[in-house]
This record gives C-alpha cells, structure tokens and sequence, in this order.
C-alpha cells in the first residue's frame, strides 16, 4: 500500500507544481497583454475594432487553453475519465479559436455574418466527443485512457484538417442562408441542455460537486447557441458581444470548478493519507499476510513486504517483472480450480478458501475481495501459506490416530488375555479337583469327571472360537478368505439358525420368535459365512437382553435385496459407540468385570463376512430400548447349467462353538 500511497502523493505534488506553473506563465501572459493595450488606448482616442477582435480572440484561446490544461491536471489528480475526453472537446474548441471560425463575426450592428460563424463538421466532432464523455462503451474507454498522448494527437489532427479546408471552401457544409443556421442553432440549444441536465443527474447521483461543474459550463454553451439564433435574425452588436462573453463565462466556470475541485481533491487526498497512515504501515510491515492490489486491467499496483519475501522478490523490481513471476507461480494451480474462484468472484464479488498447489505441496489460505479506489475497481488478494499448520494438523491426526490404536491394541491384549484365563482357571482348577478325587475316593473319579466334563467342553470351545476368530479376522485383512458361493434357500438357512439356538435362550428365559414374508427365496451366499454371521448375531441378542427379554428374526424381500433383521429389547448400544461398532476389538464395556464376556472381534467379522457376501450392514438402536440389526443381501442367483439349489443343514458343532462364551448355562 505504501508504493501505491506513495505513487499517488507523487502524482499529486506534481500536478500542483505544473498547475503552479501554468498559471503563473498564464497569468504573465495576460498581465503583459493588458499592459501592452494599455498603452495602446493612451496613445490614440479612438477605438480601433480589429484591436478588440484580435483581443478577443487572444482571451479566448488563453482560456480555452485553461480549460484544456484544467481538464488534463484534474483527471491527473481524480482519475475521472470524463475529465480526459473533455479536454478533447476543449481542445476542438483551441483549435477552432486559433484558425478564426469560433465568434469569427463583425462587431458591425449592420452587419449580419453567419457564413463563418463555425464549422459544421468540427461543431459535430465536439459533439460526439461530448455525448462519448457520457457513454458506457468501456471497451473504446479503455482504449482512449490506455492512449491519452495519441488521442490528443488524433484529436489535432482532425480539427485542424476540418478548419483549414474550411478555409480553402472545400468542407463539405457551411451556412449560406438564415434558416439552416438558426436550425443547427436550435438542435444545438436541445442537445447541450439534455448534455447539462445528464451531467447534473449525475451530480446529483454520485454527489460529486465536478459534474455539477461540468453541467454548468455547457449550460452556457447552449445559452450561447441561444444568442446565435437571435444574432442571425437582428444584427446587435450588443448581442454580439453578449454571445463572445457567454463563451468566456463557460470557460471560467469550468476553471473555477476544476480549481475548487483540485483543492478539494487535495485536501480530501491530505485528509485520507492521515486516515491510512496506520493501515498502511499495519499492510506494508504485516508478518501474517500477503497482500497484493491488481486493476481492473490485472495489473499489479502493489505488494507488500512479505508477499515480496514470500516470492523471493528483490526490493527495485518493477512491478511489471513482479506480475510476470506471480503468472509464473500460479501456473501449478489446479484450472478447475482457477475456474471456481473466477466464476464465485464475478458473481459474488469476492471469494475466500484454500488453494492446494498439487506440483510443490503448499496450501494457501487465500481470499479474493473488489473494492473501489480513486474511482476505480481494484481487486485485493490476501493469503497466507498455511502448508506447515496443515503438515502439523495432520501430523497431530495421525498422532491420536495411532495413539488410538495403541490404545486399541493394549486393551485386546487386556481383553484378549482375560478370555483366555478364564477358561484355562477353570481348566485348572477342575484338574486340581479331579486329581484330588482321584487320590481320595479314586472308585468314584468317573461319576465326578462326569459332573465336570460340560464345563471342560464349554470353555475348551470357548478358547477354540476365541482363537478361530482372531485367526479369521487375519485372514481377512490380507485377503486369504475367499466366498464360495452356491444357491441356497436363505429363508430356510435363517429360519433353522434362529431355531437351532432357542434352547440356549429359553436357558436364560429369553423368547426367541422367528417370521418371514417369504417361504422360500433362493440366492447366491457362502453358507458357512452367512452361519457364522448369524449365529454372532444371535449370541449377542442372548448375551445383552435380560431375563424374559424377546429376540426377534424377521425377514423380506424386494427386487434387489434381501433383508434379515435381527431385533432385541436388550440394553442397547450407546450412540458414541455405534459408529465405530463394527471395528474390531470394540466393545461397550471393555471393564474386567463386565457381565457378558467377548473378545470385541464378533461385529467385525459379521461385518467382513456380509461385505464378503456383496451386502450390506446397518445398525439401528436409540442406545437405551433395545438394538436392531439389518442384513441386506443381493437377491439374485447364480447362473450355470449343473448349479443346483441346495437345502442348508445345521451344524450342532458349529452352533455350540459360537454359543460357547454363553457360560452362564454351565456354572
């Protein structure tokens, strides 16, 4: 912001001094002029005609050339394009005054003298230039400013053609009678009011005193097209005059305006250079942002320090080598993403998030806002590379996440550790009771044994399912596990599931119910995956429902799926826990002395197994009243000529051994 301040504090002290100049020069010129008639009129009594008109002509090109050079030194300061194509519209006028066919009339009151009066095509010409001065045509605009010295110099270069083959009789218009020229007069009284009242609206609307300035000069101009129409019907000199002083009234407003408005430019330019101190330093020294000021053109106005240093930027680089690095830089930006920030900016305004550049790994947080200044659209980016909090953020992630599965890990082994002494304790101690049997009452060791061969059963094939099932879950992880898919009748795979288990419910007063919408519905599953799922299911629904709780299995059928629903009035699982369940090694109450044992792998493997199956899993409980399990499976078969539909038959082994942590029964 400092080189941008700094620029325009420049662009201001040197208007001032060139102002200061030309007036002064200005001011000599007319001081000596008026000297030298002085002494004229001293030195004769009478009133020469041809010395006033030459005078008059003089006056007018001095001010005329005010004009010129007001309009130029004000659009310096304001930046207000209509400024610039004024002075265009003055310099037609220089142009016209200089070669004698502006007010080029006899002061004679006899004399009526219209053929001369003006040019036609240059009178157009300001014309054009005048109603352009209002125009939105942004495009020639662009062109006009971008051009200033060359526009100037067309502008010559036209109206003096104009004037000098009006002197040489070959332009294509002029006025030889009364009528034509009071017709142009009176379009030219019509056209310069509608100009003044635009430019008075706009006063009005922008509350920006210059138009109002503006307006009023060409007030006079169409006062003065007035008096011309009066001038060609009755020969007054008075009128005459009148009409030359109108001319010189429009110009001194304008000189007096655009002084009033350079003042007030300066002081309002003093005003906001001690409001923007602070921000400016706050922008220039920031050490948290880079900040970078484009134009409407995206050409770079200013950078601040740290953008400087974020670009490796050597401080004296002009700010034309400072775009093309930062073209450069931004060529590792994803297009698409370049896209969505143009198409939120033009039409929103602005735009604000994170650039990734993929080719050298930064994130940026960058934001993109337009705002007006010195009467024209700047566009302010502000970023910050936020690459090393991002790389800590992560790094922070995977901290806790393995941090997690540490913890994760320690507690299976805990886990894990406790179900296999809890079998083997018994393992041991019914050992210790058998071998002291043996040794006091060794005629009755049989009947005992017999007392005591259920439980040795139960928890040999609790360390068996134990041990299957972390086998299992390692298996699936490196992929070894494979489905073997046959068609079977699901309804009656499910239905003989659920009935095979109702005595191990009925143990722990537990109503189990099976119902289905279906009789029969053949599928492609692995069986044995589809057991095992169920029968996890199923043991969990035992395990967590409480004494004359319901178990129900419930299924139906649609065109894609197939859908098994497993559903308890048991405890319930927590909502933080559901959506990290089917993890394994999960559980709900990971506590030593938790009622209903388990290693935490179950839900895993019924998912993997159901995933394995092509289907799905969903589970649904409100964490207090009970839990639902839903099953969805493909409902479609496999195809082949010697693929037949098989009947699944239970496996009491299997049932048993995935039953087995239900130990309650058997102590």
């Amino acid at each position: 912001m400092s080189d941008l301040n700094m620029s325009n504090k420049e662009k201001i002290s040197s208007t001032n001094q060139i102002a200061i100049n030309v007036i002064f020069l200005i001011s000599f010129i007319i001081g000596v002029s008026y000297l030298v008639l002085l002494f004229g009129i001293l030195s004769s009594n009478k009133i020469n005609t041809a010395d006033i008109i030459a005078f008059i002509k003089i006056f007018e090109l001095i001010l005329v050339l005010l004009a010129i050079s007001s309009c130029i030194l004000c659009y310096e300061s304001t930046n207000k394009e209509e400024l610039f194509i004024l002075s265009l519209f003055y310099i037609i006028f220089f142009i016209d005054v200089l070669l004698g066919n502006v007010d080029n009339m006899s002061l004679d009151a006899s004399t009526i003298n219209i053929s001369n009066y003006l040019i036609v095509e240059n009178s157009i010409f300001r014309l054009i230039i005048l109603t352009f001065s209002l125009s939105s045509f942004r495009k020639m605009k662009k062109i006009i400013m971008e051009n200033r010295i060359k526009s100037i110099l067309i502008t010559i270069a036209i109206a003096t053609s104009f004037g000098l083959l009006k002197h040489h009789d070959i332009l294509f218009t002029t006025f030889n009678d009364v009528a034509g020229f009071v017709t142009y007069n009176i379009f030219l009284t019509i056209f310069y009011g509608i100009i003044s009242v635009i430019y008075l609206k706009k006063s009005l609307d922008r509350s920006e005193y210059i138009y109002s300035v503006i307006s009023a000069s060409i007030f006079f101009f169409m006062l003065k097209a007035i008096y011309a129409v009066v001038g060609a019907t009755k020969a007054l000199a008075n009128v005459k005059l009148l009409s030359i002083s109108i001319t010189y009234i429009g110009f001194i407003i304008l000189l007096g305006g655009i002084i009033c408005e350079l003042l007030l430019s300066i002081r309002k330019n003093k005003e906001l250079e001690n409001e923007l101190t602070v921000f400016k330093k706050i922008a220039d020294e920031s050490r948290h942002s880079c900040i970078l000021i484009y134009d409407e053109y995206k050409n770079l106005k200013y950078i601040n320090s740290l953008a400087k240093q974020y670009y490796n930027i050597k401080e004296g680089t002009i700010y034309e080598d400072i775009n093309k690095i930062l073209i450069y830089e931004s060529k590792g930006i994803n297009p698409e993403k370049i896209k969505e920030i143009k198409d939120h900016f033009l039409q929103l305004g602005y735009w604000k998030g994170k650039i990734e550049v993929e080719e050298t790994g930064v994130t940026i947080s960058c934001s993109v806002q337009k705002i007006y200044m010195e009467d024209m659209k700047k566009i302010v980016i502000i970023f910050n590379d936020i690459t090393d909090r991002i790389r800590t953020k992560r790094s922070l992630i995977e901290y806790e996440k393995m941090k997690n599965q540490e913890q994760v890990r320690n507690e299976f082994f805990a886990n894990i550790s406790h179900e296999l002494r809890t079998p083997l304790n018994i393992f041991y101690s019914t050992i210790q009771l058998l071998d002291l049997k043996n040794k006091t009452n060794p005629e009755k060791f049989n009947e005992i044994y017999s007392d005591h061969k259920q439980c040795l059963k139960t928890n040999c094939q609790r360390m068996l399912r134990l041990i299957n099932n972390i086998v299992d879950i390692t298996k699936i992880d490196v992929g070894f596990i494979k489905p073997k898919f046959v068609n079977c009748d699901i309804v009656s795979l499910v239905e003989d599931i659920t009935l095979s288990v109702v005595n191990y419910a009925q143990n722990k007063k537990i109503n189990i119910v099976f119902d289905t919408e279906i009789e029969e519905q053949i599928i492609k599953c692995d069986e044995d995956m589809m057991e095992r799922a169920m029968l996890n299911l199923l043991s969990n629904a035992i395990k967590f429902t409480k004494q004359n709780g319901n178990v129900l299995v419930n299924m139906y059928a649609d065109e894609k799926w197939i859908h098994i629903i497993v559903k308890d009035d048991g405890m319930g699982i927590p909502i933080e826990m559901q959506g990290t369940i089917f993890e394994r090694f999960v559980q709900n109450d990971k506590s030593l002395t938790r009622l209903n044992e388990g290693s935490g792998i179950g839900l895993s493997i019924v998912q993997s197994a159901v995933k394995l199956n092509e289907g799905e899993i969903y589970l649904d409980s409100d964490g207090k009243n009970g839990t639902e399990f839903e099953i969805l499976l493909p409902n479609k078969k496999l195809d082949g000529e010697y693929l037949d539909d098989r009947i699944y038959k239970v496996d009491v082994s299997n049932i048993e051994l995935e039953l087995s942590d239900i130990y309650e029964l058997y102590i």
